[in-house]
C-alpha cells in the first residue's frame, strides 16, 4: 500500500467512515462538508489529512521530476513514471500511450495490470475513451457500462477494445499528454473493482505528473533528434574527409635528384588548404600551395572546385599567368563570398630554378646547404575570387643543392600557445634550418610536432599545410 493511500485509510478509520467509500478519499471536500455542518473534530481531522496527503503529492512530485532530470532516454522515462503510478494511485492498469494525430492510432510504451507488465506490439486505432481526451485536452473519467457503450459513430472511432487475456474495468480515467498546445498520448489509470475510484485530488496528481513527463519526453526526443542529426552530420563529414583526401596527391613525387615532403591537417573533420603536384613533361614540374579564406565545408567545397580548375587549366595551357587568370575569372563568377590565396611554382628538375606566381600567398623559405636562409624578392599579388584584375607577384630562383625550399600556410605560424604568443615566422626559419638534414616528410612531421607542443591544449584553430623540395 502507498503512503497516500496509508495516509486516506487512517483518516477513514479515525474518522469512523467505512474505507471502501469513494467520496472519502477527497479529503478537502469532506473538510469543508464537516465544517459546514459544524463538525469540527472531523473537520480538523479532515484538514490534517488533506495537508499530509498534500505534503506526500509533493514529495512525489520532487521524486518523479527529479528522477526525469536525468532521463534522455524515452522508454526510461516511460518506465520511470509508469512504475511511480502503479505505486502510488488505487489502479490495477496503468497505461502510457503516444498518440498519432495524422493516423489516429496509439502504441503504448508502458501497460501493466495487477502486477504483471503487458507487450502490446504495434500501432492500433485509437479508442473512444482516449479519442475524448485528444479531443477535449482535459481528463476524461467513465464508469461501468458506460466504457463499453461509449462510441462516436461519426468519427468512426471504435468503443474500447480489451487486450485478451484482461479485464474490464469499473473506473477508466485518461489524462492528456501535452506538449504545448498538442496531444502527444494518453495516461489512463483503470480500477477494475469499484466505480468512481479516482477523486479530483488524484486527477490533479496526475495531471501534474503526465505534465512532467510531457516536458521530459519532448526533451529527451530533442535530445534523440539531436544526437541523430550529430551523427549523420559525423557520418556525412567522415565522407567529405575521405573525398577531400582523396583528391589531393596520394604520396609525394620520388624523382631523381630531389626529395619531396608534404603534411596536412585540417582544423576541422575537412579544410580549405590544399596542394599539388602535376607534372608538366620529364623536365618540369609544377607544385601548387593553396588556401581558402574561410574553414570548414564551405572552404573545402572551394578548395576542391580551385584545385579542380588548376588542374583542368594547367593541362590544356602552358602559360601560368594565363591559368591564374582563367582560374580567377571562374572563381569571381561564383559570387561565393569567400577567396583562396595561390602559389604556383614550375620547379625545372635539371637546374633547380623555380618560377613561382604569388597569388597573395606567403612566398616560399629557402636554405641553403650551410644552413642560411636566402630571401626571396616580394611584390604585390591579389587574392583569387575578389578583383577581375588580377595583380599576380612572379619570381624567379634557383634551389641550391644541398638546399631545400619551404611551402607553407598561414596555419604553420599563426598557432598560438595559451599566453597568446604566436609560433611566428621565425620559429620557423629556426627550425627549418635545425631540421635541414633530415628527409623531406621528416621535417614537415617535425614541424608539426613543434606547433602541437607550442600550443599545448589551445585547439589548432587554422588549417596547417607543409610542402618541403630538398634538392640533392
Amino acid at each position: 500500500m502507498t503512503t497516500q493511500n496509508q495516509s486516506k485509510e487512517k483518516a477513514v478509520n479515525s474518522i469512523g467512515h467505512q474505507k471502501d467509500d469513494p467520496l472519502i478519499r477527497d479529503f478537502s471536500s469532506q473538510a469543508i462538508k464537516a465544517k459546514a455542518e459544524g463538525n469540527w473534530e472531523d473537520a480538523a481531522k479532515y484538514f490534517e489529512e488533506c495537508l499530509e496527503q498534500r505534503s506526500v503529492e509533493l514529495a512525489l512530485i520532487n521524486s518523479v521530476q527529479e528522477g526525469l532530470s536525468s532521463k534522455y532516454e524515452m522508454q526510461a522515462i516511460y518506465d520511470l513514471v509508469g512504475d511511480k503510478l502503479r505505486d502510488t494511485f488505487n489502479a490495477q492498469v496503468v497505461m502510457i500511450s503516444q498518440y498519432d494525430s495524422i493516423t489516429k492510432k496509439i502504441y503504448h510504451h508502458y501497460a501493466i495490470e495487477r502486477g504483471q507488465h503487458l507487450q502490446i506490439p504495434g500501432w492500433s486505432p485509437i479508442d473512444v475513451s482516449r479519442y475524448r481526451v485528444v479531443q477535449t485536452k482535459k481528463p476524461f473519467m467513465i464508469n461501468g457500462q458506460e466504457i463499453i457503450d461509449l462510441s462516436d459513430p461519426s468519427m468512426h472511432i471504435s468503443p474500447m477494445a480489451l487486450v485478451p487475456g484482461t479485464e474490464v474495468p469499473k473506473t477508466w480515467l485518461g489524462v492528456p499528454l501535452l506538449v504545448g498546445n498538442q496531444v502527444r498520448g494518453i495516461v489512463s489509470l483503470q480500477n477494475l473493482d469499484i466505480e468512481n475510484a479516482f477523486t479530483n485530488s488524484d486527477i490533479n496528481l496526475l495531471t501534474t505528473l503526465t505534465n512532467s513527463m510531457g516536458q521530459s519526453l519532448e526533451n529527451a526526443r530533442l535530445f534523440d533528434e539531436t544526437q541523430r542529426m550529430l551523427n549523420q552530420m559525423e557520418s556525412e563529414m567522415e565522407l567529405a574527409r575521405q573525398a577531400q583526401k582523396s583528391i589531393l596527391p596520394m604520396q609525394s613525387p620520388r624523382l631523381r635528384g630531389y626529395d619531396f615532403g608534404s603534411l596536412i591537417i585540417p582544423a576541422r573533420a575537412v579544410g580549405g588548404d590544399f596542394y599539388d603536384f602535376i607534372p608538366l613533361d620529364d623536365q618540369r614540374l609544377c607544385i601548387v600551395v593553396g588556401d581558402v579564406s574561410d574553414k570548414g565545408l564551405p572552404a573545402a567545397l572551394f578548395m576542391a572546385i580551385t584545385l579542380s580548375l588548376t588542374r583542368v587549366e594547367t593541362s590544356r595551357n602552358n602559360n601560368p599567368r594565363r591559368i591564374l587568370e582563367n582560374i580567377n575569372k571562374f572563381l569571381c563568377k561564383m559570387n561565393a563570398n569567400m577567396f583562396v590565396t595561390l602559389l604556383y611554382c614550375i620547379l625545372d628538375l635539371k637546374t633547380g630554378t623555380l618560377d613561382y606566381f604569388r597569388t597573395g600567398h606567403l612566398p616560399p623559405i629557402m636554405v641553403n646547404k650551410e644552413g642560411e636562409i636566402v630571401n626571396f624578392p616580394v611584390a604585390t599579388g591579389k587574392s583569387l575570387g575578389i578583383f577581375d584584375h588580377l595583380i599576380i607577384d612572379q619570381q624567379h630562383c634557383t634551389i641550391p643543392r644541398g638546399g631545400l625550399v619551404l611551402f607553407f600556410s598561414d596555419g604553420l605560424y599563426e598557432a598560438f600557445n595559451s599566453s597568446g604568443q604566436a609560433f611566428g615566422i621565425e620559429r620557423v626559419k629556426e627550425l627549418l634550418v635545425t631540421f635541414r638534414k633530415e628527409k623531406a616528410n621528416m621535417i614537415c612531421e617535425k614541424l608539426w610536432t613543434a606547433v602541437q607542443e607550442f600550443s599545448e591544449e589551445i585547439p589548432h584553430q587554422d588549417d596547417f599545410t607543409t610542402v618541403i623540395v630538398k634538392r640533392h
